[in-house]
């Protein structure tokens, strides 16, 4: 009796962990993916006033400021995953491609491995910037093609 408490008690702590990493991992993917260029367009926007014409040198901030970004993204990532996975783990772990692998290496468990947040989190970055460009693409871009004829 008490070893089924237990058990579901654990299955729910990790269904609980698992939606809130899915939630986590979610929003942080929105706010990295589409939040930090539309706050570097929004910056350029005030900077050019009233203009509404994109100047090289609008648009090099906006990049510079995107790419800035992402690098302060991965190092803020990269002192976050020193922190959270120990040295010992880090060696233990041999990651290697599927086709740069030796036939007696051993073969792959699913939950043996586990990825760490930082990559969770960009795996989430990627699957929500597709999905929005889909959305976009099909949806609200219209068509590139003239609506015209020629002549």
């Amino acid at each position: 009796m008490e070893e089924s408490e237990s058990s579901k008690r654990r299955a729910a702590t990790r269904i609980a962990r698992g939606t809130g990493s899915t939630v986590t991992g979610i929003a942080g993917a929105v706010i990295v993916g589409l939040g930090v260029p539309l706050v570097w367009v929004w910056i350029a926007s005030q900077l050019a006033g009233t203009e509404r014409d994109l100047t090289p040198s609008l648009a090099i901030l906006i990049t510079a400021g995107i790419l800035v970004s992402y690098w302060m993204v991965l190092v803020i990532g990269a002192l976050v995953r020193s922190r959270w996975v120990s040295d010992e783990e880090r060696r233990a772990q041999v990651r290697r491609m599927s086709w740069n692998r030796s036939f007696r290496e051993e073969s792959y468990r699913p939950g043996d491995h586990r990825i760490d947040p930082v990559e969770r989190l960009f795996v989430w970055i990627a699957i929500v910037a597709f999905v929005a460009f889909e959305v976009w693409f099909f949806f609200f871009a219209g068509s590139p093609l003239p609506n015209q004829p020629l002549f």
